[in-house]
């Protein structure tokens, strides 16, 4: 793995802008736009995507850290130019900090069961927020109930938005892990 040149780029995100990169939200449900609230089950991807992922199964398939044929070799070649790209958009420090997981679900389970039954104890506490999916909350519900941690949920605002306030006061000596 390799160390990251870190420089931080904030963008301004104009949300009807990125709608338009994403097919399935032209769609409607009872006459009115869709509105997909349920991404910690199954993310919507955009139209670059979709053809970033066409292109890789009709030419470049094949297993990844396997093989020795050129198919393969170029497979984790392309595989391994993302975690670059994904910890320089993330601003970690090292690759080896960027690790792929099935989903959300699993990811957030693999955290739970690894970092949360051997950093977690009786007294401790978890940081989430009312927006969170189930894939976020259960994990850490079931961790409570296993070693006596406390589950802290920050508030949201009307409009739906986390109080930064507010989470940032629940922070203390005793939280172990924030997960939003």
């Amino acid at each position: 793995m390799g160390k990251i040149d870190r420089e931080v780029v904030t963008v301004d995100l104009d949300a009807e802008s990125i709608k338009k990169d994403f097919p399935i939200l032209s769609n409607s449900e009872n006459n009115k736009s869709l509105v997909y609230l349920d991404s910690g089950a199954s993310a919507q991807m955009p139209q670059l995507v979709i053809d970033r992922i066409n292109h890789y199964h009709q030419h470049e398939h094949a297993n990844i850290h396997r093989g020795v044929y050129d198919l393969s070799e170029q497979a984790t070649i392309s595989y391994e130019s993302v975690r670059s790209t994904v910890a320089r958009f993330l601003n970690v420090a090292d690759t080896s900090e960027v690790i792929f997981t099935k989903g959300t679900t699993h990811a957030i389970n693999l955290v739970a069961h690894a970092f949360g039954r051997t950093f977690v104890r009786a007294g401790d506490e978890i940081v989430i927020s009312h927006m969170e999916h189930h894939s976020n909350i259960v994990p850490w519900q079931m961790l409570c109930e296993e070693t006596g941690c406390v589950l802290k949920v920050a508030p949201i605002n009307d409009r739906g938005e986390l109080i930064l306030d507010e989470l940032k006061a629940l922070l203390n000596e005793r939280t172990k892990l924030v997960s939003l």
